[in-house]
């Protein structure tokens, strides 16, 4: 009728707008692909109503674009099929509230393949996983080509360094367990999940935590013992990490050493009776003053840092080649663990660096996952969020789809604008993000956020 209107739902892969970065494909795109060879071919080939509903179909259950879709088609009729090394698929569907969803899989079998992992850190500043990736091959010399890769852990961003009133050289922390070529950059804060590279080539994804304690080895090791977590003493080292509920600790005449990762930030010599501000970063070392070594300590020094096993389900430390802690974790022995207090999400130290907003759990966003099989199957869940064609997804709607693929163990890594995955060096997600999106809000496309860490697949030979 006149004066009214409607509402008509176009799957994201045949969907097209005039403009980024909301697309994932513009009109012209398409338009391109529809008047171009290809599809001539396949429709003489298939029939122009056969290929139609392929298109229709696809759309509907996988939301592929439509260049990728023809090409997909041209090589399932070719005599000769190559052999995928990253198994990556779009997918995509409607939740039960009716709202769209879409998305990227992106899997691998470890078995199949001498599969190798690592973690990079950004050597300066943050970068997006592309830039990410050229850092890493460059200053490891790896000759192989990086054939998978995603955003790692969560870290302190300008932004929250402000928020908290931190001086600059925080920026860029990690928050939460960190370990590259076998040495700990940064202690398990939390109770969270890790994924775990060993040194023999397994994964794993594990909740982990610094309760057992650890050792600082250098010319005097001191070592930090369990009974001395969250702890105070007068006469033994103590430590407190960010699962720590209370706003100060005793200092009572200790020295107290605030380190950011493995970095010494803040050395102060306390008063008989003092107590001293928790700051929502890293690990808290308390040192009775009388076996304080200044000599081993200044502001800017990193530390040797051992950790502990703890007595029961080890973590068996020096097997780990590599390990980024994020989380929370979805799924183990294939069932759903959802629990964000339990992994310690919920304290005031967490909530005030934003890590884990607590809409983390019920809020719809963009959101990235990983899952592992008994089986030795990997898969990368990317599912895009912020945009028309998919409201992204929360960790409860991760589990559902992770399940249906069939993991045994699953955890998510830092999601929002930084949920970025990267298969053959080509990006894979539509990013709700641009860092000059206020220049021209209609014309940008989109780029994927910077970022501190991420990690990195290939096949070695």
């Amino acid at each position: 009728p006149k004066d009214s209107g409607f509402i008509q739902f176009v799957p994201a892969a045949v969907r097209t707008t005039l403009a980024y970065p909301t697309p994932i494909q513009t009109a012209k795109d398409f338009d391109i692909v529809l008047k171009g060879d290809l599809y001539k071919t396949l429709k003489n080939t298939l029939g122009e109503q056969e290929l139609l509903k392929i298109i229709s179909k696809d759309a509907i259950e996988n939301g592929t674009p439509i260049a990728k879709l023809l090409e997909q088609l041209n090589n399932n009729l070719k005599d000769v099929k190559t052999v995928e090394k990253v198994k990556a698929t779009f997918a995509g569907g409607v939740y039960k509230d009716g709202l769209p969803w879409s998305g990227v899989l992106a899997e691998i079998d470890t078995k199949q393949h001498n599969w190798k992992f690592a973690a990079h850190i950004a050597n300066k500043e943050p970068k997006n996983v592309p830039a990410l990736i050229k850092e890493y091959q460059k200053k490891s010399k790896n000759p192989n080509k990086i054939e998978l890769a995603w955003n790692g852990g969560y870290i302190l961003n300008p932004e929250l360094v402000g928020k908290l009133g931190l001086p600059e050289t925080y920026i860029g922390s990690p928050l939460g367990l960190l370990i590259m070529n076998n040495n700990v950059f940064c202690p398990p804060l939390f109770n969270k999940p890790a994924f775990i590279i060993y040194k023999n080539g397994d994964v794993d994804i594990r909740k982990v935590n610094s309760k057992a304690g650890f050792i600082l080895k250098g010319k005097q090791n001191i070592l930090f013992a369990p009974r001395q977590y969250n702890n105070h003493s007068d006469s033994e080292p103590c430590f407190y990490d960010l699962s720590y509920t209370e706003d100060t600790i005793q200092g009572n005449g200790n020295v107290i050493l605030r380190i950011a990762g493995h970095t010494v930030k803040q050395i102060i010599k306390t008063k008989a009776n003092e107590v001293v501000p928790i700051i929502p970063v890293g690990i808290t070392l308390s040192i009775p003053a009388k076996i304080f070594a200044s000599a081993l300590f200044e502001e800017g020094m990193p530390l040797d840092i051992q950790l502990l096993e703890p007595k029961t389900n080890p973590y068996k430390w020096d097997e780990i080649s590599y390990a980024i802690e994020a989380g929370p974790m979805l799924i183990d022995g294939g069932k759903q663990i959802l629990n964000m207090k339990d992994e310690g999400w919920k304290t005031s130290n967490s909530i005030k660096t934003q890590a884990a907003r607590l809409d983390f759990t019920d809020m719809r966003g963009p959101k990235i996952a990983v899952g592992i099989t008994k089986a030795g199957k990997l898969m990368v869940l990317m599912v895009n969020g912020r945009i028309r064609e998919s409201v992204g997804a929360t960790h409860f709607d991760m589990v559902d789809l992770l399940l249906k693929y069939g993991m045994d163990k699953a955890m998510v890594f830092d999601p929002g604008g930084s949920s970025t995955l990267v298969v053959d060096g080509s990006i894979m997600n539509i990013s709700p993000y641009n860092k000059n999106y206020e220049k021209d809000i209609y014309a940008l496309p989109p780029e994927p956020r910077f970022v501190a860490n991420a990690i990195l697949g290939w096949i070695e030979f």
